[in-house]
């Protein structure tokens, strides 16, 4: 089972990452040139090519996002890739219809992934839950540089929520020990996948 506390404490340690500037271990990127997916292969909400398009449209905003103190930014990331799935509207993601897609990847894969799954999928909403006050005064941020687009932080919360712990969670007997993946899953217990 995953454990909330711990949780909760990641995640909010990655919505806060935005308003931390000069300590912050997530800004210079992984200490690795590795893909997590070479460490761990976990379950997804959407192809890889999919994230990819919503990564190379957002990313350049959400790193200049990441030098602003204040109230933390909702990824545009994120909510590209909700959007790209119909799962978020008004600021709301439809838990069902994600469950739905996240089972359907673990399918192919071991079979421990589905409970881990399904734990991740109660820890990431009982963890929005409870920090959903700041999650709404992201979102009634209005643009802090010239360009950048406002989005709601549910997106990035749940997706970066979910990233983190189902690698956290990897089980031992799927994941590839080595120097640079036990420093990448140290860097993601932190840091989330961008």
């Amino acid at each position: 089972m995953v454990n909330v506390n711990l949780l909760t404490f990641s995640v909010l340690s990655l919505i806060g990452f935005c308003s931390v500037v000069a300590d912050n271990p997530c800004v210079k990127g992984p200490p690795v040139p590795k893909n997590a997916a070479e460490c761990c292969v976990t379950p997804f909400l959407v192809e890889p090519s999919a994230f990819m398009a919503c990564h190379s449209k957002w990313i350049g905003q959400t790193k200049r996002q990441m030098a602003l103190e204040g109230i933390p930014r909702g990824c545009c990331v994120a909510e590209c890739v909700m959007n790209s799935t119909k799962l978020y509207s008004d600021g709301k993601i439809d838990r069902d219809a994600l469950t739905k897609l996240y089972l359907g990847s673990t399918k192919s894969m071991a079979p421990e992934w589905k409970q881990i799954t399904l734990d991740a999928i109660d820890g990431c909403f009982k963890m929005a839950d409870s920090i959903k006050d700041e999650i709404e005064a992201g979102a009634k941020l209005t643009p802090a540089f010239d360009g950048e687009q406002i989005c709601h932080p549910i997106s990035g919360t749940i997706l970066a929520c979910m990233g983190m712990t189902l690698f956290a969670e990897c089980p031992s007997k799927l994941f590839t020990v080595n120097d640079d993946c036990n420093k990448l899953k140290s860097y993601h217990s932190k840091c989330p996948f961008l």
